[in-house]
């Protein structure tokens, strides 16, 4: 996909509907990388600084927001 082919996709679906989790600024990088690893650019979309010490993950796909999540909760809550 072109970059406005891969913008023209994410307002698509964040004007529609989609999947979100709140991450701790600390892990920025981390989170980034997952998602670079994981999904494609046009299926996630990361918001900084949303809340105090907050950022903002927004997925396309609900498999995408569940495997992020458990990656989340087991690498930073045990």
């Amino acid at each position: 996909m072109t970059p406005q082919e891969i913008t023209d996709h994410k307002r698509k679906w964040m004007m529609d509907s989609y999947y979100e989790s709140t991450v701790h600024t600390d892990l920025r990088s981390q989170v980034r990388e997952w998602c670079k690893d994981h999904c494609f650019q046009w299926r996630y979309d990361i918001k900084h600084f949303t809340d105090i010490y907050g950022d903002t993950v927004r997925f396309e796909l609900e498999e995408d927001f569940d495997a992020f999540n458990d990656w989340y909760k087991e690498r930073f809550y045990g």
